[in-house]
């Protein structure tokens, strides 16, 4: 096997993981308004799991309804009635081989107005840290023996579901994480002051899970190891409070930011591969529960050093599976160059984040769609397919219509596939969008893609070919602006220069 370490079993807890994969826990707003999980919802992480990842974590769900509400359509756990829902979602994700935890969020002062019935969000202490400007409330004692318990049923709720495990979100500046960190938590009572204190709320909810779960079920969290903020938690203020959390009987950590600028924990293409994971690495040196890496790991090779570096024990890998989520399988089976890597686009970052759409993926079109459009079931009736251009679009017919099962020729006038990707890859930062083009170099060839470079599509060629169907994905033109003078020699197109066009003179204008 090429990758030894990554499938290697793992125990959190008392169970055991069949590899090093997990799929962490990335908001959809694929549920309905209502909280509900959704068909699309549940097929999304069935999918997930049906590519080989050890355990698939469901995304940040309400415990407390509407004041934690987080999102434009967030599962909720809140209640009894959602658990049918939510027992057919573990269902499908144990059918599909992997083992499945939940998410338990309260964003605190972080609370969404837009989502929660404009109420004031709540927090360890009346900090101005939003925004908006609005102070959050301050939690009495008996308010956050409250919330203690919605943590706590929320999570016997996800024990009756028939979740393995649950995982708390104590990272991204939400509430948990508020408690931890000097930075919001300026109480002067029990919860707040000394490290020990800060760590009381998380050890009360844990201990009062334990009560209603029992010991045998694994209780994980996302951990803010820095919070990329003065006077928040440094990097050895997290790893003391990972020692903590450790005697508290957390049973695996997600080594993850606080309150950092959002870019930074969903990185934008010129971040650097895994750039998060000395995060993992420094928990590593403190606790000896298993510590994940978070954050743009996108190849196997990257992966498996870490782990055999012991720099982590699991890779979290979120987009990366959005991207391709048969990456675990394509790794087991050496097929590295089949995997199609995210690059970073910022499309699924983009829909749930500023839109308040359902999830999308600028390379894996079938992510957020459902079942009907994932399913490829091979025709009875092959065709002979001719696609005209060898741009994105022309590329994914192609293959789309290979996995149908029709036998498909692909011709491009240029001397490579790709198209205006390639000049798209140019710019600095932007190289990974190459990464898209050695995809389909790949994978168009293993499934019996005829590709033809370097040719143009004629009347006469067309008939030569014969095909049952032609399909044109020769791309678009640029437009240029009706600006006297545009056509002068000394003008040049932004694509001239991206094509190595050399600019003459020492004044430019752009």
């Amino acid at each position: 096997m090429k990758f030894p370490k990554l499938f290697e079993p793992i125990k959190v807890g008392h169970l055991e993981l069949k590899n090093r994969i997990v799929f962490p826990p990335i908001a959809t707003n694929l549920a309905h308004v209502s909280g509900e999980v959704s068909d699309v919802q549940i097929f999304h992480y069935h999918r997930i799991a049906r590519g080989g990842a050890a355990l698939v974590i469901v995304e940040n769900s309400c415990i407390a309804y509407p004041e934690a509400r987080h999102g434009a359509t967030q599962p909720r756990i809140d209640s009894d009635e959602f658990v049918p829902g939510l027992a057919r979602l573990a269902r499908a994700v144990h059918d599909a081989g992997a083992l499945v935890s939940i998410e338990l969020t309260h964003p605190g002062l972080n609370a969404s107005l837009k989502f929660n019935g404009r109420l004031r969000p709540v927090a360890p202490s009346a900090v101005r840290l939003r925004k908006d400007g609005i102070i959050p409330k301050e939690l009495t004692e008996n308010e956050i023996e409250e919330v203690v318990e919605k943590y706590a049923y929320a999570a016997l709720r996800a024990r009756r579901a028939g979740f393995d495990m649950v995982e708390l979100q104590g990272a991204h500046g939400l509430l948990i994480n508020q408690f931890l960190s000097p930075l919001t938590n300026r109480r002067k009572d029990r919860y707040g002051g000394s490290r020990e204190n800060r760590l009381v709320f998380v050890r009360e909810v844990v201990d009062r899970i334990r009560q209603l779960c029992g010991d045998g079920f694994p209780v994980t969290i996302r951990h803010a190891v820095d919070d990329m903020r003065e006077g928040g938690i440094d990097l050895e203020e997290g790893k003391a409070l990972a020692r903590g959390l450790e005697e508290i009987g957390i049973d695996m950590i997600q080594a993850d930011l606080g309150f950092c600028p959002r870019e930074m924990r969903l990185e934008p293409m010129p971040y650097p591969q895994g750039w998060r994971s000395y995060l993992a690495g420094a928990l590593k040196e403190v606790v000896s529960v298993p510590v994940a890496a978070v954050g743009t790991i996108r190849e196997p090779e990257f992966a498996e050093q870490l782990l055999e570096r012991e720099e982590a024990d699991l890779v979290a890998l979120g987009r990366t599976l959005l991207a391709d989520p048969d990456w675990p399988l394509k790794a087991k089976a050496g097929e590295v160059r089949r995997i199609r890597r995210c690059i970073g686009c910022g499309e699924c970052v983009k829909a749930r984040h500023s839109e308040d759409r359902p999830i999308r993926c600028g390379v894996n079109p079938t992510v957020g769609e459902g079942e009907p459009f994932a399913r490829l079931e091979r025709t009875e009736r092959p065709k002979r397919v001719l696609v005209v251009g060898g741009g994105p679009a022309g590329m994914e017919a192609a293959r789309v219509a290979a996995l149908r099962g029709h036998d498909v020729r692909l011709v491009e006038k240029g001397d490579r596939l790709g198209g205006t990707l390639n000049m798209a890859s140019v710019p600095p930062g932007k190289d990974k969008i190459r990464w898209l083009v050695e995809y389909y170099e790949a994978e168009l060839p293993s499934l019996g893609v005829e590709v033809v470079l370097g040719s143009e599509v004629t009347r006469e060629a067309v008939e030569e070919v014969r095909p049952d169907v032609v399909i044109l994905a020769t791309g678009s033109a640029w437009p240029r602006p009706d600006i006297p003078g545009v056509d002068l020699p000394c003008v040049v197109h932004a694509t001239d220069i991206l094509r190595g066009t050399e600019v003459e003179g020492n004044d430019v204008v752009v």
